[in-house]
């Protein structure tokens, strides 16, 4: 069994860290959050979440670290990683695995699933938030 998952498993790493350490995030996608005025590291984890979990755990704890647990970005980037799926991990590890090769729907509903998920999260943290400044002013 170990010798069917190790050549999916490898490649998906590979692929992880090549975008990780590429700065493809940093550079080429920045402008899309200081559109909703979101830091760069939460672009990363959302861009890695699909891929890696254990990726997208490290990024949330840097996050954690850098703005706090109980912030308004520790709260969106729980949420985040709540809302959304490993989506490339499961059809690379688990499709390749038992040999399904037309993955196409469900990657793309996997992919717009995570988006939902995306959101609604960005959605319900700034509710979340404004409603507590809210009624602190009460």
């Amino acid at each position: 069994m170990g010798s069917k998952i190790f050549p999916n498993l490898l490649a998906m790493i590979l692929s992880v860290n090549v975008l990780i350490n590429s700065g493809f995030v940093e550079c080429g996608l920045s402008w899309l959050l200081k559109i909703v005025n979101l830091p760069i590291e939460l672009l990363s984890l959302i861009i890695t979440k699909p891929i890696s979990g254990s990726a997208s755990i490290a990024l949330l704890n840097n996050i954690y670290t850098k703005y706090g647990v109980d912030s308004f970005y520790g709260f969106l980037s729980s949420t985040i990683q709540g809302c959304t799926d490993t989506t490339f991990y499961v059809i690379a590890l688990y499709y390749g695995t038992v040999k399904i090769k037309n993955t196409r729907y469900a990657l793309i509903n996997s992919l717009f699933g995570d988006l939902i998920g995306i959101f609604v999260s960005i959605l319900l943290a700034y509710l979340y938030f404004s409603w507590n400044i809210y009624s602190k002013m009460l």
